[in-house]
């Protein structure tokens, strides 16, 4: 993790204190906290991570960047403290590179430098999500990183960021699948950095030639395993489940043919939507144990139907290579649909994703009881033997404290939207960001912008959850806070110069 300038430049009594503070006490809260919870929190997702680190696999259902930290610290050790703990260490650097970088940067005072701190390090949601066996604390990190990388390249650009700026990005990239849009930044970001051309050339091409060699890399491993060339087999699957949340709503009155390729899949669809099947629906996932997912999950689902009749009755759904070759065709299936009813799908899926995105679904963060007891199948048997456990199990009352501490999250999710927005939209109209310098001015747009670009590809790809926003609440709440800094600061020198002017009338 590269180190920012600040850490070296920094002669604040305040900056160490802060820096100091933030060791002591990280330690501290999770030597108390492994006291609590010696166990990690394990769910569905966490038995593909921890099987495919087991298999050493090379493609999967989920990116293979998590899987591979978990075997990277398997070679250290294979005892699920030392993973929980090392992604805790590694959010806790990321958070004291975030934070002195805002305070350079955006020069905060000191009481926005205690909020921010406050918010950072003794928030229990990123507490608790280090004690979870999945990508999202590891994820945020690195993209936590990688946007500090950015800002110190609009900053103050130097040469080893062309490498570390790249090899972070690459790495977000192969943990999840939806830093897809985030190489735009890095290419904005080098564009209108200070340096010369070669640098700027060498920044974007070195991004993108790791990109593209893990993209073909994961396409001829997906190839071996499935028997078909893709990138992502679960795209495939999500997005012909997003079609079909929005088509059971039409199904009973749609008539359209569709082209041959899809003539079974479809029958498949009409016939389950005019039947008896469970009805699921995106403005109430939280009612439904897939949480905006249920086509790609569940046994009745028209994809699983079709599943089994090319793969026979019996096909094990667990076991990738059986599902893998259906990604490509069950998006084409799934876009051909989106394209052909556009408002249904915006009625039904894009605007309850913009309700969600807006107060987030806490999923695994509110009270599932399987984090708390290991599988009996075979998936649960390469867990035990993966980590040497013998039980999860937490006590009871340890379980309805989480429940107590996490459940207020949603709503803090939706505050820290309006603050955002409200804060946005007041440096927009009162046109704070012309008085501003140049390098202040491009940061704090950079942040803005890839809180809107998340958005929009959220809200058009899958309904949101909590862990889903770590990374952009973390910005928004970053901009909230430096917005209403300016604003005030934009305040505070109109008062003054009213006073004065009042003063010179006096005199």
């Amino acid at each position: 993790m590269p180190v920012p300038p600040i850490v070296l430049q920094s002669k604040s009594r305040s900056t160490h204190y802060f820096i100091a503070t933030a060791i002591i006490t990280s330690f501290i809260i999770w030597f108390i906290f492994k006291l609590i919870y010696p166990y990690p929190f394990i769910t569905i997702d966490s038995y593909y991570y921890i099987g495919a680190a087991y298999e050493n696999a090379n493609a999967g259902s989920w990116p293979i960047g998590y899987s591979k930290f978990i075997r990277i610290v398997g070679y250290l050790s294979h005892s699920p403290t030392l993973l929980v703990t090392i992604q805790y260490l590694v959010l806790q650097l990321s958070f004291i590179y975030l934070f002195l970088s805002i305070r350079n940067i955006f020069q905060i005072g000191k009481w926005s430098s205690l909020i921010l701190f406050i918010f950072l390090f003794l928030n229990p949601l990123f507490i608790y999500g280090s004690n979870h066996i999945m990508s999202d604390i590891v994820f945020c990190s690195f993209a936590i990183c990688w946007i500090c990388q950015l800002l110190w390249i609009i900053k103050r650009p130097r040469l080893y960021m062309i490498f570390t700026q790249a090899f972070l990005l690459t790495t977000i990239f192969t943990i999840r699948y939806t830093a897809l849009y985030f190489p735009l930044f890095t290419i904005m970001v080098f564009i209108i950095s200070n340096q010369s051309t070669w640098c700027k050339i060498s920044g974007i091409g070195l991004t993108l030639l790791l990109l593209g060699a893990f993209i073909q890399f994961t396409r001829i491993k997906m190839e071996e395993v499935g028997g078909i060339r893709q990138f992502s087999s679960a795209s495939g699957w999500k997005q012909a489940s997003n079609a079909l949340y929005m088509y059971g709503h039409i199904a009973a009155v749609d008539n359209t043919p569709v082209p041959d390729k899809f003539k079974v899949l479809h029958q498949l669809t009409k016939n389950y939507f005019k039947g008896p099947h469970t009805y699921v629906d995106l403005y109430s996932i939280d009612k439904e144990f897939t949480t905006g997912s249920f086509y790609v999950a569940a046994y009745e689902s028209p994809l699983m139907q079709y599943l089994r009749t090319k793969q026979g009755e019996n096909a094990d759904v667990f076991e990738f290579k059986n599902i893998a070759p259906f990604g490509p065709f069950f998006n084409s299936y799934g876009t051909y649909l989106i394209t052909h009813y556009p408002l249904p799908y915006i009625q039904y899926v894009i605007l309850p994703d913009i309700m969600a995105y807006l107060l987030p679904f806490p999923e695994i963060y509110g009270t599932p009881n399987d984090l708390y007891y290991l599988w009996s199948n075979h998936l649960g048997v390469v867990a035990k033997n993966w980590f040497e456990f013998t039980t999860i199990t937490i006590l009871t009352n340890f379980i309805k404290i989480r429940g107590i501490i996490l459940s207020p999250y949603p709503l803090l999710f939706f505050i820290i939207h309006v603050i955002y927005i409200l804060s946005l939209i007041a440096i927009l109209l009162q046109k704070h960001y012309k008085k501003w310098g140049n390098i202040i001015r491009k940061s704090y747009f950079l942040l803005v912008l890839i809180c809107t670009i998340n958005f929009l590809f959220t809200i058009l790809s899958a309904a949101s959850v909590l862990r889903f926003q770590f990374t952009f609440i973390i910005i928004e709440f970053v901009i909230a806070l430096i917005s209403i800094k300016l604003i005030m600061e934009s305040a505070a020198r109109r008062s003054n110069n009213h006073d004065s002017y009042n003063g010179m009338k006096k005199v």
